[in-house]
């Protein structure tokens, strides 16, 4: 008679022992970020639970009117804040403090980012294009909300996003969509639509599948299709052509042979720490000075620059020397372009062109 209220008391302290196990690991493996992780599911299951079911090729625009006016522009950046590292158990503990509200920012004193938030404040109320990588290293919540946000938040409402691969160093880059909410695009996809002056403007997402038959490649194709503005303009992270060649573009790439395929103009990326203008290309990289797109490689946003290197044959124009943004002004059938550097304000590199023929 006396056992049995032994083994219970035994049974008992074997499950809590095993459930303080599962949290420690639970908090180890995601370096600190299970409780905000939590909290953002808790969050997207009672958002989804009030959703009301819209047209699947319409879900995806961001929700707010055309942007229209005389001489539009729009500045362009990526590759930005970056908050100082932290690796092993100092990772953790930096993500809990940050959850608890006890976390503070350390940014580098030398980041570019400073710059160009300046350079962005030198012209207020253009729209903004963040090409991705917002916030290394890991596009945390402490990495957004105390990095990111302490260099370009201020601007957020005028701002269009596109994650990065860094976004996705976080869990489904849950910590990107929590920050934008709306802005990023519906369901949590990373991939939306606008116009602004006349122009299709198409955020894409390049971490997540792009291949045929995709979710993103059925919706992207839907867009161009039903669409009849004469100039597409799309901004995604990865860049499926550069001067520097990096592993896991091939989505980039995908998007890309569509963008091409459907008579898109420009092609915006980050992910590269440089600025690079490419040739007009076509969707296996070859100049195709009628129909090809250009390509702006932008990631000069605030962090570390890239090593001086080579230009490939299909490069215009590289500059690996200044952060800066990329300025573009939107007219019928035509666009004009500069990079300016943050250190001087300056126009490093310039031009106009006619948008490609797509109706």
């Amino acid at each position: 008679m006396n056992k049995n209220p032994n083994r219970r008391f035994t049974i008992a302290g074997t499950m809590i022992a095993l459930f303080v196990l599962i949290v420690l690991v639970s908090i180890q493996a995601t370096h600190g970020q299970i409780f905000s992780m939590m909290t953002s599911w808790l969050a997207v299951e009672v958002r989804q639970t009030n959703a009301v079911i819209a047209d699947p090729v319409e879900r995806a625009n961001i929700a707010q009117d055309d942007v229209t006016r005389d001489g539009f522009e729009l500045l362009a950046a990526g590759d930005i804040a970056r908050c100082k590292p932290h690796k092993g158990f100092d990772k953790t503990l930096r993500n809990l403090a940050y959850f608890f509200g006890q976390a503070n920012a350390e940014l580098l004193k030398d980041a570019g980012a400073l710059q160009t938030a300046k350079l962005v404040d030198d012209h207020p109320g253009l729209p903004v294009l963040a090409l991705g990588d917002l916030a290394y290293p890991n596009g945390a919540p402490v990495d957004l909300n105390l990095c990111y946000d302490t260099y370009w938040g201020h601007f957020k409402d005028r701002t269009y996003p596109t994650p990065g691969n860094h976004e996705y160093h976080s869990h489904d880059a849950y910590a990107y969509y929590d920050y934008w909410g709306t802005r990023a695009g519906p369901e949590r996809r990373g991939y939306y639509a606008t116009h602004m002056n006349g122009w299709l403007v198409l955020s894409l997402n390049s971490e997540v599948a792009a291949n045929k038959g995709s979710a993103q490649a059925r919706w992207l194709e839907a867009q161009l299709t039903n669409s009849d503005a004469s100039c597409v303009l799309a901004f995604f992270h990865k860049p499926a052509f550069s001067t520097s060649k990096r592993n896991n573009s091939e989505d980039a790439q995908r998007l890309f042979e569509i963008l091409y395929r459907q008579g898109a103009t420009l092609v915006l990326n980050g992910h590269n720490h440089f600025y690079e203008r490419t040739r007009p290309l076509d969707a296996q990289g070859r100049v195709d000075p009628d129909n090809g797109i250009t390509s702006f490689v932008v990631g000069t946003g605030g962090t570390d620059l890239a090593d001086a290197t080579k230009p490939a044959s299909f490069s215009e124009r590289l500059i690996t020397s200044d952060h800066g943004l990329l300025k573009l002004e939107l007219a019928d059938d035509e666009y004009r372009w500069q990079f300016l550097s943050a250190k001087t304000n300056s126009a490093l590199d310039s031009g106009h062109k006619s948008c490609n023929q797509r109706l």
